[in-house]
Formats: structure tokens, sequence, C-alpha cells
């Protein structure tokens, strides 16, 4: 223990400063081997600790193509910083980190959700699946990302679904391209419906004046589904139902239904046409 000896130490590596739109022709190494020397007793501390290094590429990536070339004797004052003062640092291997590089083109691409999914009896789907995040970012040459709009998840399908649910999914990318990130949460809501009725009295429009259009009948009934949670926000007069005054003579007028409440859907109409008499 108190004697000088040599021995191999490992010492991980993190590369920071490069973007996603670097890519290397080679991988860099995730470690470096120190044989370093000193008395045992020092040594056995040395290889009980957590060493690290980070090493910054930002001032070997300045242009669009290169080569990143790092000699050992540029790390050899940062490692030793890393060691107690006692220690020499023998040998550094590799004696050279080195690889071409070059900067991929990136673009910002919506996420479409390849879904089959079904709601269970008596329950429906409240709007379309949401993603987290919704785009992401593509990488590759500037002819391979004009000609993508959008990105894929992976084929989800899900039957009866009751409540509302989130998942995993991941993206497609296509042949030569990288996507980040690489995988996202997708949710889906659902809920037990119900119905609501309504009797409506039906408007005419687009009389010219002087005369009068009476309907038959001249209420309609409306049946919509909404959700449970969302029952007591829908009501008659967020409806109105109208015919037009025709343009000319027909057997029946269609009924026609308008309404801005989010929370509707599925509307049915009895009766879908009414007759009509003009009185000039």
């Amino acid at each position: 223990m108190s004697s000088p000896r040599d021995v191999d130490v490992r010492i991980p590596i993190t590369y920071i400063g490069a973007t996603e739109q670097v890519v290397f022709a080679h991988e860099l190494p995730e470690t470096l081997t120190l044989t370093v020397r000193d008395h045992g007793r020092q040594l056995r501390q040395i290889t009980r600790q957590n060493l690290h290094l980070n090493v910054n590429l930002t001032p070997y990536l300045s242009t669009k193509e290169g080569t990143v070339t790092i000699s050992a004797e540029v790390l050899r004052p940062r490692l030793q910083d890393l060691l107690p003062g006692s220690t020499t640092i023998q040998r550094i291997e590799p004696e050279i980190i080195e690889s071409a590089y070059y900067l991929q083109q990136t673009k910002t691409v919506p996420i479409v959700v390849c879904a089959s999914v079904s709601a269970a009896p008596q329950h429906h789907i409240i709007g379309d699946a949401q993603t987290m995040p919704d785009s992401a970012e593509i990488f590759g040459s500037q002819q391979q990302i004009d000609s993508i709009s959008s990105i894929l998840t992976d084929s989800i399908h899900i039957s009866n679904l009751r409540d509302s649910m989130r998942m995993t999914a991941s993206l497609i990318a296509p042949d030569g391209i990288r996507v980040s990130p690489s995988a996202v949460q997708v949710t889906w809501h659902a809920e037990q419906f119900t119905e609501k009725s309504f009797t409506l009295p039906i408007r005419a429009l687009n009389v010219p004046a002087g005369n009068q259009m009476r309907l038959f009948p001249q209420q309609v009934e409306v049946t919509v589904r909404v959700g449970i949670s969302h029952f007591s926000d829908v009501k008659e007069s967020d409806f109105q139902a109208i015919c037009r005054f025709p343009a000319q003579q027909c057997d029946a007028l269609p009924i026609e239904l308008t309404t801005t409440n989010p929370y509707i859907y599925n509307i049915r109409i009895s009766p879908s046409s009414v007759e009509y008499m003009i009185q000039y």
C-alpha cells in the first residue's frame, strides 16, 4: 500500500455543446483509460472515486461540416485536475478523439396519431387524440425533410374506452431521417353520454314583404346526445330551427337546425321537413 505502482483507471466522458443536428461519422469514445502512478493507498482511493470528464465540443463544431480532433495532451491538464497532486498520468488511451461530422437540416412538423379507438357502449370519445408534445423535430438532408409534412405514431388499437386514457406511442422515423423526440404521450378522453330533448318553434326566414308563410307543423322535436358532465350546459336557447322561403314551388321545406354549443353531437330532428302555405 505504501509503494508506488501503476494502475488503469477508466473515466466516463460526457460530450456537451453538440446539437441534435450534428451527425458524427464515428461514435466518439465513451470512456478514457488512464494509466496512473502513485502509492497503493492513494491509488485505492482513486479507484473508489466516481471520476467523470465533461468535454465541450462547441469550439470544434464551428462549420457545417468538418472533423473533431482532440488529442490526449489537450485533455491531460483537465484529467490531472481530477486526480490527487501526487498522482502522475503515465498514459491516456485513446491518444486522440477524432471523427468527421456534418450538420443535418432540421424542420418542425406536426404529429399525427394513427389509432383505431372505439368507445364502450353508452360512451363517446370527446374530441381528437392529444399528443404531448404536439410536434417533432426531424433531421436529414434538405431534400428529405422538404418531402415530409408530418410524423406518424405507431398504430394503436383501443376498444371499449370508458374514461380518460394516456399511453406512450413511438414515432415512426422515415428512412434516413432522425426524429426527436422518439416517442410522445397520447391522451384520449371518453365519458358516458345521455340524451336530451327539446320542442322548438320553427321560424320562417326570407319571407318577402307583404307575404305570409304558414308551416305545418310549426314545431320540431330535437334530440341530442351530450356527455353527462355537460348535461346542464345544453339548453333550449342553444338551438334555432328555421325554414327558408322557397325559391320555387316545392312540396315541403327542409328544416335547418343551428347551434353553437360545443358539447352536443348526434342531433336528430323530427320531422325533418314541413309542409307550407304562402299567403300573398
